[in-house]
């Protein structure tokens, strides 16, 4: 037998009741960590935002739906923003009684991969006269910002005359990551 929240979740209108008591709670929850982190109290947030005390008490006990752009202006009064992530249905409630973080559901999009790149520079040294060649190439590391990159320094041969018919006397490896 099913417990009472399986079957409450298992009718439509019951896993929109659902849906929308766990963001009702993400969002006071976020509203409360933005209090306690900035170390202001209710009453200032009230004065920073020119509401009376009583209305700023009313939305941190979650009275009411509150708008987006008042949300926004709540967290902005105590120095922070929100940032919110898409998961499928079910899926806080799944990672809860699982005892794991919650999976989003795609990648993030907003956030780019590194790509593969390489190019190629002549420089001039004052010392030495003559162009050298320098290539490098980068290269992503996993699923991290990090990149490796590989450059190579090509002295160019004195003896021929320009950088278009360009001879490298050899290479320099350098390597970072």
């Amino acid at each position: 037998m099913r417990n009472l929240y399986d079957r409450f979740a298992a009718t439509v209108r019951g896993a929109r009741a659902l849906a929308a008591a766990r963001l009702r709670h993400e969002v006071l929850a976020t509203l409360h960590q933005a209090l306690q982190l900035c170390g202001l109290s209710q009453s200032d947030v009230a004065e920073k935002l020119g509401l009376r005390r009583s209305a700023v008490n009313q939305v941190f006990r979650g009275d009411g739906n509150v708008r987006i752009n008042t949300l926004a202006d709540y967290l902005h009064a105590m120095g922070f923003e929100a940032d919110v992530r898409l998961v499928r249905a079910g899926e806080p409630r799944s990672a809860t009684v699982q005892q794991r973080a919650v999976r989003p559901a795609t990648r993030d999009w907003r956030v780019r991969i590194p790509q593969a790149t390489a190019s190629g520079v002549f420089l001039t040294p004052e010392s030495e006269g003559r162009p050298i060649l320098v290539k490098w190439n980068s290269t992503p590391i996993g699923t991290t910002n990090g990149i490796r990159l590989v450059a190579e320094v090509h002295p160019m041969d004195p003896r021929v005359p320009s950088p278009d018919t360009y001879v490298s006397l050899g290479t320099t490896p350098l390597v970072t990551t």
